[in-house]
């Protein structure tokens, strides 16, 4: 049977030695492309073309994804109105590993005539005497001996190396803005991360609530359990004080040390008192208990310590 694991692994070692190769040439180039986005008024375009418009338009969303207003623009199609998209104030960051593609070169002199050279740039290339390096404020040089394919023709280390040094660029900027999980969630309300860090217990909890006797017999326990999907009934008392629980798991468990199952009632199964959180509380908080506890869901109260919804771990994290 034909094997390929060595080949891949031959691929790995060759773009593993080109971003050692790119690492070690960082200087201070580096933290002048820092700077400059650091003092952009504007928003940072990205332009280039091919598989490096690919690479080019995930570091303009990663960008965009930490609050730094970004995107990408095709040199290929910037001609047909994709230049009035570009304002002086912006920094335009040019990806082109040969430094000499004509669609990004023609893009950069164009955007030079409209702004009167008013627009910074920046050059991300493999060669530093290349016309888009010599045409450019910056240059932020990422040279690779070589591709990662047979032909040597292929990007792959090229562009590997062009995302990673896109990553570091990211990385710096949000060491210095201090850029949190926090901050980080306020891009992604959609998310996971969203939701556990901006979202409280009240948008994500169950209103529906089931609720049981001590002497409710365990048929109709399982059932409860089973008809609201929760995991888990409150169990009441004949004053109707909320007195305990019963989760599917403490079924389980004790099931097979009841005596007598047919004659079995709530109380048999039931743990005492319960695990809760305040419904203001955020996901993330509701969470953490849950994994302190290794439970797997939480009894909500209001204000005035009154039961009013469940919330699971599908919940905060789904």
């Amino acid at each position: 049977m034909t094997t390929y694991f060595d080949d891949a692994k031959h691929t790995f070692n060759t773009e593993i030695d080109a971003l050692k190769s790119v690492r070690d040439t960082l200087d201070t180039n580096f933290d002048s492309i820092v700077a400059a986005i650091l003092q952009t008024k504007g928003r940072l375009i990205f332009i280039a073309i091919g598989k490096s418009g690919i690479i080019a338009d995930k570091i303009a969303a990663s960008f965009s994804s930490v609050g730094v207003p970004s995107f990408y623009i095709d040199a290929g199609t910037a001609y047909h109105g994709d230049l009035g998209r570009v304002a002086s104030d912006d920094l335009a960051i040019f990806i082109s590993n040969s430094g000499e593609t004509q669609e990004v070169i023609q893009t950069l002199i164009a955007l030079q005539v409209i702004h009167h050279n008013k627009l910074k740039t920046v050059a991300i290339t493999g060669s530093e005497d290349s016309s888009l390096a010599n045409s450019t404020d910056l240059l932020l040089k990422v040279d690779v001996a070589e591709e990662a394919d047979p032909t040597k023709l292929a990007p792959t280390s090229s562009t590997t190396a062009t995302l990673v040094m896109g990553d570091a660029l990211l990385i710096a900027i949000e060491k210095e803005k201090s850029f949190k999980r926090e901050n980080f969630a306020l891009y992604h309300p959609g998310g996971s991360i969203g939701k556990l860090l901006l979202q409280n217990v009240k948008n994500a909890m169950h209103t529906k609530i089931p609720y049981v006797h001590t002497t409710t017999p365990i048929n109709d326990v399982i059932y409860r359990i089973s008809d609201f999907a929760v995991g888990m009934t409150l169990v009441k008392n004949d004053d109707e004080k909320v007195i305990g629980i019963v989760t599917d798991g403490d079924i389980r468990k004790k099931f097979l040390n009841i005596s007598q199952v047919k004659n079995s009632t709530a109380k048999d199964y039931m743990t005492e008192g319960f695990i809760s959180i305040n419904q203001e509380a955020r996901n993330g908080a509701a969470w953490k208990k849950m994994a302190a506890h290794n439970i797997s869901n939480l009894v909500v109260l209001d204000d005035n310590e009154e039961v009013v919804g469940i919330i699971t771990i599908h919940d905060v994290l789904d």
